[in-house]
């Protein structure tokens, strides 16, 4: 059995959730199935509140088994006279400063009660309360490791750090040999080769220019839009057929299809809200690793890249990939047909080459639009990591149910971000949408031919019961550690660090601000 304790302050409202959100991390860690996860947050949650509102302080204290959760929660405070009727929905004795935030609506005790397998609740007037409850839990069911897309080149690495700091899921770490990237914790999001300064990490296949023999060249509208303002995305597309390629085409109808079909999906849902769009691969693969609760949200069809290949699955065509995402998902998805995948700089010089001495067009040329752009209502858009991480989160903790339809994007300003673009991404974008790109037919949206499969992800091993021994290893080794966080060990953090040595894929040694009688244990 493996024991957690996180420390509760009375009157400090903006803590609410700390101590849970911690004791979520260390489900997920285990692969607790995602059902006793959700229970077992909903009651935590609630019992954290209660000691926030009424107490001077308390103690929230886990104890993580083989196949239960028990928590206890004691806190110093007024204590409760009269437990029957603190257990009746709806009773409350919230002080006005909590209520006017939302808490004290008098659901607590009756929420951690009806969301636990066993609970109990004693209190002394004038000294305290402590709650108790259990959540019993099996393994979350999948977890595959899948390839990623992320090419390293090692020499040309000049060891700093930055791809160790930047990456949102901790999947990088700096060895003697150079980075590295841990496979089941990859998303192939991109933010490591955002922050290299020499190219030591890069996107695995071609880089060089399509070939030209008569196939369909697929290219990503915010390819069209790295140019300035005085080159319109249709001057782009001449200078792709001025390089040979007679039969391009953009994924803007492909993905106006998807998003016509996941907004009357999420018009008709009648399950947890809100749902999902897949857009952006990366985004799927943070899904299925980190909140695999809310796979079952998805909509239901194939990435606007994925339905492209699909489309042309029976004749020769090149696609331009921007991510190592966007590259993995088509390579996972083999079908008929010679598709070539490249990454878009080679061809942006080409292209450039083709533009550099063209006539240019005036000035009210170049700026008049030729459509408004337009939104459709009750979608959420969220671009970059750190906001896709937050609404993942909250729509995990079921705060979202507000919300029909999500539309997330791995990239700050989706895929006019990406790292192997040059032009700044709101640039791009405003361009993108003032000139309309890729008007023409919709492309009706591509079924799921297979369900999406839960990943790996932060699981520490598929055996519950070691899975909570090595929880203990990691945590009783990180509190030995400094806690700086510094990054000077080749790992993000310092429990990072511990768990790669629990796990054998790092000595503790690597430390080099570690206590030198740490040595001697």
């Amino acid at each position: 059995m493996t024991v957690a304790e996180w420390p509760l302050v009375g009157g400090v409202y903006d803590d609410v959730g700390r101590a849970t959100r911690a004791l979520k991390e260390h489900l997920k860690r285990l692969g607790v199935d995602v059902g006793a996860i959700r229970r077992a947050l909903i009651a935590a949650y609630e019992a954290e509140a209660n000691v926030v509102i009424h107490a001077r302080r308390g103690t929230m204290r886990c104890y993580f088994g083989p196949g239960q959760l028990d928590v206890e929660v004691e806190d110093e405070g007024p204590g409760i006279p009269d437990i029957d009727l603190a257990l009746r929905e709806g009773f409350s004795t919230a002080p006005l400063a909590a209520r006017e935030l939302g808490f004290g609506a008098g659901m607590g005790l009756p929420s951690i009660r009806r969301n636990s397998d066993r609970f109990s609740l004693q209190s002394t007037v004038g000294r305290g309360t402590r709650v108790a409850f259990s959540v019993r839990y099996r393994p979350q069911e999948g977890g595959v490791v899948v390839g990623h897309s992320v090419a390293v080149e090692a020499a040309r690495c000049q060891r700093c750090r930055r791809c160790v700091r930047a990456c949102p899921v901790q999947a990088v770490r700096l060895r003697d040999s150079g980075p590295s990237i841990l496979e089941h914790l990859c998303i192939d999001c991109a933010a490591c080769l955002a922050v290299c300064p020499t190219g030591a990490l890069g996107l695995r296949g071609r880089s060089d220019a399509p070939a030209v023999d008569g196939g369909t060249l697929v290219v990503p509208d915010a390819l069209l839009v790295q140019f300035g303002a005085a080159v319109r995305p249709a001057d782009a597309l001449a200078a792709l057929e001025r390089l040979g390629h007679r039969d391009v085409r953009t994924l803007e109808p492909w993905e106006r299809g998807l998003r016509a079909a996941a907004a009357e999906r999420a018009r008709a849902n009648s399950g947890p809200r809100p749902v999902i769009a897949p857009f952006c691969p990366a985004v799927l693969n943070l899904v299925a690793s980190r909140f695999p609760g809310l796979l079952a949200q998805v909509a239901p069809f194939l990435t606007p890249l994925e339905a492209a290949r699909r489309a042309l699955q029976t004749r020769p065509a090149a696609f331009v990939t921007l991510c190592p995402a966007q590259r993995s998902s088509l390579t996972s998805t083999t079908g008929p047909g010679a598709a070539e995948l490249v990454a878009p700089t080679s061809l942006l010089r080409e292209m450039l080459g083709v533009l550099v001495g063209r006539p240019r067009p005036t000035v009210d040329e170049a700026a008049s639009p030729v459509a408004a752009p337009t939104t459709a209502p009750a979608v959420l858009v969220a671009t970059g990591l750190r906001h896709v991480l937050r609404v993942l989160d909250e729509a995990e903790n079921g705060a979202l149910g507000d919300v029909l339809l999500l539309e997330l994007w791995a990239c700050d300003g989706g895929c006019f971000g990406s790292p192997l673009l040059r032009e700044d991404p709101a640039i791009a974008g405003h361009r993108a949408r003032t000139w309309s790109v890729g008007d023409g037919p919709v492309a009706p949206a591509e079924p799921l031919a297979v369900e999406r499969q839960v990943r790996r992800g932060v699981r520490l091993d598929p055996d519950l019961s070691r899975a909570v021994q090595l929880l203990g290893e990691i945590d009783r080794l990180a509190r030995a550690l400094p806690g700086r966080d510094c990054a000077d060990c080749g790992a993000p953090t310092c429990q990072a660090l511990a768990e790669d040595v629990v796990l054998g894929r790092a000595m503790l040694a690597a430390c080099p601000h570690r206590p030198v009688e740490e040595e001697l244990r």
